[in-house]
């Protein structure tokens, strides 16, 4: 461990419930949409209640009063801006509660195959599995790469308009499905700003990515 870390200082909480009270609606906006990509697949049904679970760590860890168990992440406050910090509590819960949903679900099942016999026959009964499961499997990884793909491009025009607010506000009005209205209310721009911003990002889209715009 470097000195730097071990030096680092943690957000209290005062510092950090004062940190999340002022969050903007536009870094809202951006928590809440990253909330519902990570969500699918986890316990959380709801985006909203894993954007919660982040706070509620970041939380217990500066409070230090941890409780049955609970898992505290404290927010280097000097290092890390609070919304980079909350998508990246949010993606960690996430991420472990896939995997524990998994692992649930299979040691279930490889328990009930042990009483009755073959594990992919109860698979099979459990509606988990049909004649067509290769062809699925495919289709889902086709698509796990064309998510993919059209993630990292996002992300590559996003960094390419990093200091440009009006920008920025067109490309997480659009991902979020606001209406033009919307956007112009919650980040609080005009019209005027919003169309010039729009016609900016379509022309870098068109440069970097041609063909890649629906018609």
């Amino acid at each position: 461990m470097s000195p730097k870390s071990l030096s680092e200082r943690h957000a209290t909480v005062e510092e950090l419930s004062q940190a999340i009270a002022q969050l903007t609606k536009a870094e809202l906006l951006r928590l809440s949409y990253r909330a519902k990509l990570l969500a699918w697949g986890t316990e959380y049904a709801d985006p909203l209640e894993l954007f919660n679970e982040a706070c509620k760590r970041a939380l217990i860890a500066a409070s230090g009063d941890r409780r049955d168990g609970e898992r505290g992440r404290p927010w280097p406050i000097d290092r890390v801006a609070l919304p980079a910090f909350l998508a990246g509590c949010m993606d960690s819960i996430a991420e472990a509660s896939r995997d524990s949903a998994y692992q649930t679900k299979t040691d279930r099942l490889e328990t009930v195959a042990s009483e009755g016999g073959d594990v992919d026959v109860v698979i099979h009964k459990a509606g988990l599995w049909n004649s067509d499961v290769v062809e699925q499997a495919v289709d889902a990884e086709d698509i796990a790469e064309r998510q993919e793909k059209a993630q990292r491009d996002a992300e590559t025009v996003e960094k390419l308009f990093a200091n440009d607010q009006d920008v920025l506000a067109v490309i997480e009005g659009e991902k979020a499905g606001l209406s033009v209205a919307e956007v112009l209310e919650l980040f609080g721009i005009d019209q005027t700003a919003y169309d010039s911003a729009r016609r900016k990002l379509r022309r870098k889209v068109d440069k970097l990515m041609p063909g890649r715009r629906k018609p």
